[in-house]
């Protein structure tokens, strides 16, 4: 009985060690269901602003934005390949690209992208073609937006309400 303690023991503390390493390490990142928590902290979001988002198994984007819609903080985190866990915030804060238009931003060693804008060109629908057929997103036209797609989706339009092509503004971080 006594080996027993003593085994489990020093199980409990390799373990403990061993987490503990790997979170000052940085391989130990933010849950999934905490990104928008960690995000509102992180950048002090007020906690009035609403959020639009979209999470995949490799990142996350998100615009907070105030009711009158004129200021906003966008914040994406990634999920790290090889050996950690959860979410690492990559980049954030407000950019022109993302008031005043659509801003797609890549993020290097990842295979998606992120579309976010505070869409003031009044975006109604995103269509994907992938040479077999073609997917269509709707957009709430007066409403910001967010949505990642893998880079290599195929032909990707964004259309605004009159159904005339809106550009997006390419960046990589």
């Amino acid at each position: 009985m006594n080996k027993r303690f003593k085994y489990a023991s020093m199980l409990v503390i390799v373990v403990i060690i061993g987490f503990c390493a790997m979170y000052i390490n940085g391989d130990i990142g933010i849950n999934k269901s905490n990104i928008e928590k960690d995000a509102r902290i992180s950048q002090k979001v007020p906690d009035d602003w609403q959020v639009a988002k979209d999470t995949t198994d490799t990142m996350s984007a998100m615009i907070f934005y105030s009711e009158s819609l004129s200021n906003h903080i966008f914040s994406l985190y990634v999920n790290r390949t090889g050996f950690s866990f959860g979410y690492f915030f990559r980049g954030g804060g407000s950019l022109v690209g993302v008031m005043e238009g659509i801003q797609e931003i890549y993020i290097k060693g990842y295979n998606e992208r992120a579309f976010i804008s505070m869409n003031k060109q009044q975006v109604s629908k995103i269509e994907i073609d992938n040479g077999n057929s073609i997917e269509t997103i709707k957009i709430e036209n007066k409403k910001p937006f967010v949505i990642i797609l893998p880079v290599n989706i195929g032909s990707v339009t964004i259309y605004d309400i009159n159904n005339n092509v809106v550009e997006s503004q390419p960046q990589q971080l």
